[in-house]
Parts: structure tokens; sequence; C-alpha cells
């Protein structure tokens, strides 16, 4: 298949409600090997830019894209997208593309997308986005193309320049990052090329070759820095048994039982993505079970660790789900509040006088973190929050002595976590 018409039907399904990588593992399996990774970028590029390519399709067609045919509205943010961040040459942009379009769309049709995009391809000196200084709010949402909604939040809580930076940082594709489970420097096998990550001594990016490849000769998984932060702050010293809930994929299943050398259960309601678990492990040669479990009726009577990653709305993570921050919406995460609430009751009822709970989200907002663990310690307490463990990075320790990854100050996704030791 094309990489451009692969491109169109990922972003047709994902407007019909399919999550892009679902919609993505479908469909790239029809495309030329070669030709994958452009597909890849210019679907999942236009779906974290949309608003940015919606701008600069407006101020070149003769209606607002929100009047437009959908079909042809996602050309054309194909072709935008093209023209304006991958710097593709205008013959190409707009040559393939109109090509792919013609197919799909029939020549009159095919015809618009083509004189659209030539008029962008003219007009790239024009700036179509409100003025920064006069109208931050809306420079935010429309050049940073994020929801409105979620960037009058951000303001509301830090800096605007920091602010800004965050979107920044949401609108990058991410990198491959694996983390070595054990001390030792990575001996990649040939045709892999691997640099280290500044500030995160065991993550290491992938330059070159394929992830598969990496892992099948290093003690590794892939894992962005954020999500080992978690780990880390989450200690070695763990009292058995140790329950991962929310497991799926695993990860950190996985190192928690590295780091701390007891048997680790990993459970989650999803049996498919609990399965892709068992390689890793039988891999690594690491003591990690699994079991299909709500998090909200635990099949455990009683635990010494338990950690609760809990669902939420992975504020965090954005730029690995292009999709998500147009899915996103106050009421989705007053749902998502509730749920965790759920679920952080449950397994604090399970941790036996001692023992410790572990909450985290890749989350950045206040309502899942914070405000989330002070009322549940108001609710229970018999807990209190607990010091972080050994190999936590200090500048991502709060005063309260929660973890809080900041996307904008460690160019890594966002993560939060919080320790809490049952008292009684």
């Amino acid at each position: 298949m094309n990489p451009r018409a692969a491109a169109h039907r990922i972003l047709g399904e994902v407007r019909r409600g399919t999550l892009s990588d679902h919609a993505a593992s479908r469909i790239l399996p029809a495309v030329d090997a070669a030709d994958r990774g452009l597909a890849l970028d210019i679907a999942f590029g236009c779906l974290r830019l949309r608003a940015r390519l919606d701008a600069w399709i407006r101020a070149c067609a003769d209606r607002p894209p929100s009047r437009m045919d959908r079909a042809v509205r996602d050309w054309l943010r194909i072709g935008a997208y093209q023209l304006t961040e991958l710097r593709t040459p205008d013959h190409a942009a707009v040559g393939e593309t109109v090509g792919a379009a013609r197919s799909a769309l029939g020549r009159r049709r095919a015809g618009y997308v083509n004189a659209v995009l030539r008029a962008l391809a003219r007009r790239r000196d024009v700036d179509p986005f409100p003025d920064p200084d006069v109208d931050p709010v809306g420079h935010l949402c429309c050049w940073g193309s994020h929801p409105e909604w979620l960037v009058r939040r951000w303001l509301a809580r830090w800096e605007l320049a920091d602010v800004r930076r965050l979107v920044e940082q949401q609108n990058r594709p991410p990198d491959v990052v694996v983390r070595m489970l054990s001390g030792e420097d990575p001996a990649p096998p040939d045709g892999v090329e691997l640099e280290p990550v500044p500030g995160w001594p065991r993550s290491y990016r992938l330059e070159t070759g394929l992830p598969e490849t990496a892992l099948s000769h290093l003690r590794a998984v892939v894992q962005d820095p954020a999500a080992s932060a978690v780990v880390d702050y989450a200690g070695d010293r763990l009292a058995e048994p140790v329950l991962d809930v929310c497991a799926a994929p695993g990860t950190k299943a996985l190192g928690l039982a590295a780091g701390s050398g007891v048997p680790v259960v990993a459970l989650d309601i999803s049996h498919r993505r609990l399965a892709r678990l068992g390689a890793p492990a039988g891999r690594l040669g690491l003591p990690v079970s699994t079991a299909v479990a709500d998090a909200r009726r635990l099949p455990v009577a009683e635990a010494g660790t338990v950690l609760a990653d809990v669902p939420c709305t992975g504020t965090g993570v954005l730029r690995r789900r292009a999709d998500a921050r147009w899915r996103l919406g106050q009421r989705g995460l007053d749902d998502l509040v509730a749920l965790q609430r759920e679920i952080v009751d449950a397994c604090a009822a399970a941790v036996r006088p001692g023992g410790l709970l572990v909450y985290s989200t890749c989350s950045l907002e206040r309502e899942e973190n914070e405000g989330q663990v002070d009322a549940f310690l108001d609710r229970r307490p018999d807990y209190r929050r607990d010091p972080p463990g050994a190999g936590a990075r200090s500048d991502c320790v709060t005063p309260r002595g929660d973890l809080f990854v900041r996307p904008w100050l460690t160019g890594t996704d966002g993560a939060y976590a919080a320790r809490l030791r049952r008292i009684a």
C-alpha cells in the first residue's frame, strides 16, 4: 500500500473511534517495510499536530476545515504535514499526496486537494497562528495543537514558558529508550547503536537498529526514563508477596523483579495485553507470573507490596498517544478519578500492616496525583507517606516526598508516584 494512502486509512479509522496504535498495527503490515516509517510518521504527526495543520489549511482554502468533507480534510492534513513539518520537497509532497488521493476521491475532489496544497506551498512565509504575546492561550491551542481546556488547566498551574515547553515536548515523536535491568554497560549487537540518556544512568536511546534486535542481546526492556523512575522510586526492598496491578504491558513488573530479586505477580484486566509479558519474562529469567484480575476486586487476601499503576488521562504521555489529546475532556477526567479511587481503596485493603502501597500514574493532573493521594490519606489514617526508594532521582522528588517527573524539565514522558506505608 502507498504510505500516504496507509496514513489516510489510519486517520479514517481513528476518526471512527479506533485507537491510533490499534489502527496502525492493522494497516501498516500492508505497506512495504521501507515505507512503514513514513506512513506512521505522517499519520501520527497529523494526529498530534491537527490544530496546527488546520491553521495552515484555513489560511489557504475557501472554507474552514470544519466545513470540509472529512476524507478531503484528512488528505489536506497529510499534504500540509509534509510541506510544513517534514519539509518534503514541494513537488513530492503535493504530487504524491494528490496522486494517492485521486484514486480514493476521484478527479474533482483530488483537484481541490491539489489547489489548496499548491497554495500552501506558495504561502509558507505567512504566519497563520495567533500572536503568542497577545493571545497565548490561542497560540498554544493552535500552534501548540492542544485542546483549550487542557491548556487553560496547565496555565493555571505553571508559568507560560513552562507550558510552552511542555506543549513542544508533547508534540515531538518519542525516542525509543531501552532500560538496562542491571548495572553493567550495554554491549549491543552489530547494527544497533545506543546512546546514554543524560541524567538517567541505565537508560539508552536507540539511535540505529531495531528494538527487538537490541533486546535479544541485552538484559533490558524498552521503557521511557519516566516509567523507569517509578520503579526506582518504589525501591528494591520490597516485602513479599509483590503485586503489580493494572500491570500490562508489564515493564514495571519486570523492573521490580529485577531490582528486588523477589517474585512479582502481574495482574491486569486485559488478558490480551497481559499475555505479552510472558515472552520478556522468560527471556530475562525473571520471576514474574501473571493473572487476569480486576484491580477493584483483587484475588488475594494479603500482600506485602502493591504497585497500583492506575488507568489515567495520560497527559504526561501525549506524545506517545497521538490521538489521546483530542479524546480527553473534563468528564473523562472525573470518571477516571472515581475509578482510581476504587482501585486504590481495594489495593490498600490488601496490604498488610507494615506493607507498602505505591500509587502511580502517567498523568500531570493534580486530581489524579497528589489530590488523589491526599484524599486517600484522609480516608485511611492507617497509612502515611513513606520516603522514596534509594534509587529515586532527587530532582524529581517533591518536598512532600512524591515522585513527579515533569516532561519540560527532563525531556521524557511525565509520571507521578507516591509511596504509602500501612502503619496499623
